[in-house]
């Protein structure tokens, strides 16, 4: 065998793979692992069952939502009433070039979404470290204004707050819808739905450009020059910050001149993208807009509408979507014949306003289910093209808040009975700079909770709220008042001073009905609502209303604090509480009121002068909350509550009508005493309580009323003994000396009227008013409306 056949083959060398190579391998296949996670994720995204779906049914005109009362009969068709569709052809160039210029200036370029605008945006907002730059196009803007702003309204509702990463996906969502709608419709059709849906700040729920002419301008859409156009463009990106009408009742801002910038700032880039020349741009630039506005009071004769805009509002918090634009069946908690009764009562026909500028709101809500079954939006919501509903807006509830916060609490956290003794004296209890003082200028030294509550004093209150906060701390009684129903903006920023209504306490009159609720249903509130349910058209899709139940107190303080406020009613204390009381049912009811301070001195009103009347009135089936005052146009010009006008009890009259009405729906019953509630001293106390009993007084070392007249009659007796072992008796035994009664308040008011120059006749003192407020005339007041110079608030 030669020698090479006896040799091995040679194996070949693999070639080894330098660095380089790995390193470019490597990032390939993250790569490509990534562009696939990407994938999968994306596509999670856009098939997410409950995320949002394109149907062109939402956007449809041909379909619109249905609203049905409590008992089915439908109520209202949501169509020509809120919009006026136009088509693109009916729509001026000016209006036309207006809303791309400042929205999207490329829209018949893409085709949904636009790269090259949407990476500007964000590489522009990373520079800034804000959101502020939007890269949206207009289709984007439908989707969003259609689908995702309503989903986002959905999630902040039900978890509290979005992540980052839930907007990030409602955005990706967002996009995909967009990318579909124009596949699906074309531009014309895009712009159409958009500017026939979007809310340009015009009243009662309008929606679309042509709603928007006639609100604003009383044109048509198709007669609106460059200057309307350019104003109507740039208002839908803030709508109520850029609605010169505002102006009307708002000073918080100047609203005519935000709406004069904005217009401005539209035509500004109609010169800038070529749409208008420059002598085109400075005419409509130096055009005054309040020359242009002739708006028109949508007048509404429907009683139902203030109900039926809460309920357009609740039903975009549960679905996400808005049935102005999405077709719906939405079955409502409205009583019909109540809401009548209720639009009657803001037109002056059942009960009578002292004057004209004297306005109301007001809420009834049946207690056990939390159903909203009438509301008072106001005097002139009807008319008035701003539709202010005052049953919603909140205002400070004086000492309405002293059941709810001071006292229903201590008969479960500090065991006390209805009949616990406060020495009612002053100090300061808030740390304002002045001792806290009650309405009348008087303290009462040691009084039971009957008392401090019937006489809504003030110092008790404060010393409850104290000793409760003491107990529990601050957070406690933060999530109290947000289960309660109050907003975030109120309950967040919780002080000792809320017991009394005062600080930053403010509440509407919705939800103080709702707050009080819980009395009569065993210490549970359940949350205040106008919506049954909602059946989508388009799939059939239900939706339930908000019926969570918060557990605030227990059933046996419930029952005990109301014991105390049917005591306010029927107790003939003489502060106007008393119109509640009933000879059919039993009524449970509470005042409040609070004044100017000094804030309204600028305009004319006397420091201390009543601002808000509260009267809250409830029976075991359903509570009424009452608001009167002035609005904030009226105030402006100098209104406020003289006490001839307080005198007049208006809101204790709308409350006392409403509950006297609502009896033919209801079957009214006493709140029945649970088993833990035990007698104790003429009153209660929970059974729980009763082996320590309740015998120490709340302020300091005073003595009960009972201990004081002990030891006065002690003091006389020893001298009496002094003076028979010392004298020779003169004169025959007289009866034992009786202690002096305490002085009457009413006496002391008397007395204080005749030295301040006023005349005392039939319990009140009359004075001639020279102010210059438009409430000219003879002016009263009375023991419980009087109040008192002080640095802070004060509150009856």
């Amino acid at each position: 065998m030669s020698q090479d056949t006896n040799q091995k083959p040679q194996t070949k060398k693999r070639r080894k793979l330098d660095i380089w190579n790995k390193l470019a391998i490597g990032v390939l296949s993250i790569f490509l692992v990534g562009c696939i996670s990407v994938f999968f994720i994306l596509v999670n995204i856009i098939n997410d069952p409950d995320g949002m779906q394109f149907v062109e049914g939402d956007l449809t005109t041909l379909s619109n939502s249905r609203i049905y009362d409590r008992n089915g009969n439908l109520i209202s068709e949501l169509g020509q009433e809120i919009r006026e569709d136009v088509t693109y052809d009916q729509i001026p160039q000016n209006v036309i070039d207006a809303f791309l210029s400042i929205e999207d200036s490329r829209y018949f370029d893409h085709n949904g979404f636009d790269l090259p605008r949407f990476l500007a945006s964000a590489l522009t907002n990373l520079r800034s470290g804000s959101f502020a730059q939007g890269g949206s196009t207009l289709t984007m803007q439908l989707i969003d204004n259609t689908f995702t702003s309503q989903q986002e309204e959905k999630i902040e509702n039900e978890q509290g707050s979005i992540s980052a990463f839930t907007k990030i996906k409602l955005k990706i969502q967002e996009i995909y819808l967009s990318l579909i709608a124009e596949q699906t419709l074309n531009k014309e059709e895009i712009f159409d739905y958009y500017v026939n849906r979007i809310w340009f700040g015009s009243g009662d729920n309008t929606r679309g450009i042509q709603k928007a002419a006639n609100y604003f301008f009383n044109k048509d859409v198709s007669e609106l020059n460059l200057s309307e156009s350019a104003f109507l463009a740039g208002a839908i990106n803030a709508p109520d910050t850029y609605n010169p009408l505002n102006n009307l009742y708002k000073t918080d801002q100047d609203y005519l001149a935000n709406a004069t910038n904005r217009r401005n700032t539209t035509l500004s880039l109609m010169l800038q993208h070529g749409y208008i020349t420059e002598t085109e741009y400075n005419l409509a630039k130096n055009s005054k807009l309040e020359f242009a506005l002739q708006y028109t009071n949508i007048s509404s004769q429907d009683p139902n509408a203030p109900f039926i805009s809460q309920a357009i509002s609740e039903v975009i918090q549960l679905t996400g979507q808005d049935p102005g634009v999405v077709p719906m069946d939405i079955y409502t908690t409205l009583n019909p014949d109540v809401q009548k009764v209720a639009y009657d009562i803001c037109a002056g026909n059942i009960i009578d306003f002292p004057i004209e500028q004297l306005d109301t709101g007001f809420a009834v809500i049946e207690n056990h289910t939390g159903e909203v079954i009438a509301v008072g939006a106001g005097r002139t919501y009807y008319s008035d093209a701003t539709k202010r509903d005052l049953s919603m807006e909140e205002r400070q509830p004086g000492s309405s808040m002293k059941p709810l916060l001071a006292y229903s609490s201590t008969f479960d956290l500090l065991g006390w009975s209805t009949e616990h003794k406060i020495n009612d004296h002053g100090e300061d209890y808030f740390h304002a700079g002045s001792n806290l003082q009650n309405s009348d200028r008087q303290y009462r030294g040691v009084v039971n909770l009957k008392t401090a509550l019937g006489l809504s004093l003030n110092t008790p209150a404060a010393q409850a709220m104290i000793a409760l906060v003491d107990e529990t701390g601050y957070d406690y009684w933060i999530d109290f008042l947000k289960k309660l129903g109050y907003s975030e903006e109120t309950y967040t920023k919780f002080v000792e001073q809320y017991a009394i209504g005062g600080a930053d306490m403010y509440a509407s009159p919705r939800q103080q009905a709702s707050a009080y609720s819980m009395l009569a249903n065993g210490g549970k509130r359940v949350e205040d609502h106008t919506i049954r349910k909602i059946v989508r058209r388009s799939d059939g899709k239900e939706t339930s209303g908000d019926t969570t139940e918060y557990e605030l107190i227990s059933e046996e303080a419930a029952y005990m604090t109301s014991y105390l406020l049917e005591n306010v009613v029927s107790g003939n204390y003489q502060n106007f509480n008393e119109i509640l009381y009933s000879q059919n049912y039993t009524a449970y009811g509470k005042s409040g009121t609070s004044d100017w301070s000094d804030l309204g001195v600028y305009q004319g009103i006397p420091i201390g002068a009543a601002r808000d009347e509260w009267s809250i009135g409830y029976t075991s089936d359903i509570s009424v909350a009452t608001w009167t005052g002035f609005s904030g146009k009226n105030e402006a010009l100098g209104y406020y509550f003289t006490n001839s006008l307080l005198f007049e009890a208006t809101a204790f009259h709308i409350t006392h009508y409403l509950l006297d009405y609502c009896q033919q729906f209801y079957d009214y019953n006493d709140i029945e005493k649970p088993s833990g509630v035990s007698n104790y001293n003429g009153g209660y106390i929970k059974t729980e309580f009763l082996s320590k009993g309740d015998s120490k007084v709340t302020g300091g070392n005073a003595k009960s009323e009972e201990e004081e007249d002990t030891e006065e009659e002690e003091q006389e007796e020893e001298t009496t003994e002094e003076e028979e072992n010392t004298q020779e008796p003169t004169t025959p035994p007289t009866e034992p000396t009786v202690p002096e009664e305490p002085s009457d308040p009413t006496q002391d008011l008397q007395q204080q009227c005749i030295n301040s120059g006023g005349t005392w006749q039939n319990g009140a003192c009359i004075y001639q008013n020279t102010g210059n407020n438009g409430n000219t005339g003879m002016e009263t007041f009375r023991l419980d409306s009087l109040t008192l110079p002080d640095s802070r608030k004060r509150i009856l």
